[in-house]
């Protein structure tokens, strides 16, 4: 497909710089930010795709919706669907994404939160599942549907597919792409390049509300490498200075629940994207999302504290702070830090965090405080099980 200057042109011009996903009192608003902006990022927190048992998607999911500085879920996947293998293309694939829609509104009924956005259909690989389950009775155009881009630059049908049916149904759409650093793309420079040039070609083939730039290592999988960090925020700078896409940035860390490296690359990564101007941050998918049940509601919990403390932050405030950070986890990404499972940092029966996890959530807390971000008070909150919903 090939553009010309003139429609791209139009494209960001008349791209949404609001947009308002969820209903009545569980709806949020995500409105474009320029750098150095102090006004409100949004949050949307959930395991992103991350691998989980049935029986454990509930109380996994519901340990995100409680927290009340999310301001949105997106799901984790099914391993498998009544007990059976989940399929592309087949009627599994369809089942399961029906599976997903009655669990997921189980969570936010019991978090006291109907009305609060789902980023679905996590567990639709192929366009059938999304077009099946995003129907009557399943999730709503008020939901946050998902498209993406093929690295580097590409798409497919059966993602085009999935923007049809988004456009006709009149659903949100967030569109993301993965460029690969040490890939096609290069280095830094070339990453930053690609990204700006997948924000824009996805609102022009797709014609989405949300442009997520999740960048990919090409060996640790993460994208909160310390080499990575200064492209990714270039190129957030470029696009919130010049446009008024709604940009997002994606906590995906080698880090998994119950260590320190999973708060500290959130943390950096946060940082210089919001003082980069977005207008959502989104996380956590824990140990690079491949690990069953690594993942919990506290790391996206701390994710939404550090956010809207970062919002304080210019970027001149927000670097020192940054390298700091960095300091701390680069050296250890290379081991693969992925943490425990959800089942050995929460307890299942209040969803609450076990107190060696509360502990080191605490610690770095305060770290931050002495490193100047204002966020002591906020971390140190405890939030209410809803668990007995």
């Amino acid at each position: 497909m090939v553009f010309s200057q003139d429609e791209l042109d139009e494209v960001i011009t008349d791209s949404p710089s609001k947009v308002v996903i969820g209903v009545g009192e569980d709806a949020t608003a995500i409105e474009a930010r320029r750098p150095d902006e102090d006004s409100r990022v949004a949050v949307c927190g959930g395991a992103y795709g991350i691998p989980v048992r049935e029986h454990m998607f509930v109380p996994i999911m519901l340990s995100y919706a409680q927290e009340p500085q999310i301001d949105f879920i997106d799901n984790a996947s099914l391993v498998s669907t009544y007990g059976r293998p989940i399929r592309a293309r087949s009627p599994w694939e369809a089942v399961a994404c029906w599976q997903e829609v009655d669990l997921s509104f189980e969570v936010v009924r019991r978090a006291g939160r109907p009305g609060m956005a789902i980023g679905c259909a996590e567990n639709s690989p192929t366009a059938i599942g999304e077009l099946s389950s995003t129907s009557i009775g399943g999730f709503r155009p008020t939901d946050w549907h998902h498209a993406a881009l093929v690295s580097e630059l590409k798409t497919t049908y059966e993602q085009l597919t999935k923007a049809v049916h988004f456009a006709r149904t009149g659903s949100h759409i967030h569109t993301f792409a993965n460029p690969i650093y040490g890939g096609y793309a290069g280095g830094a420079d070339g990453m930053a390049v690609t990204i700006v040039a997948s924000l824009i070609m996805m609102q022009a083939v797709y014609f989405g509300c949300t442009v997520n730039n999740g960048p990919t290592h090409a060996m640790l999988s993460c994208d909160t490498h310390p080499a990575m960090i200064p492209g990714i925020a270039v190129a957030l700078q470029g696009m919130n200075r010049n446009t008024r896409l709604l940009t997002t940035a994606f906590a995906r860390t080698a880090g998994g629940p119950g260590t320190t490296s999973v708060l500290y690359e959130t943390a950096a990564l946060a940082i210089a994207a919001v003082s980069s101007g977005i207008a959502l941050m989104e996380g956590v998918q824990s140990a690079v999302g491949t690990h069953q049940e690594h993942c919990s509601g506290l790391e996206a919990r701390f994710t939404a504290q550090v956010t809207h403390a970062a919002e304080k932050l210019t970027r001149k405030q927000a670097d020192p702070i940054v390298g700091q950070l960095a300091a701390k986890y680069a050296d250890g990404l290379k081991s693969q830090p992925i943490g425990k499972p959800f089942e050995e940092v929460y307890d299942v029966a209040t969803l609450k965090p076990l107190p060696g996890w509360q502990g080191t959530y605490e610690r770095v807390c305060d770290e931050l405080a002495e490193m100047g971000l204002e966020i002591r008070a906020h971390c140190l909150s405890k939030t209410t099980s809803l668990s007995e919903g």
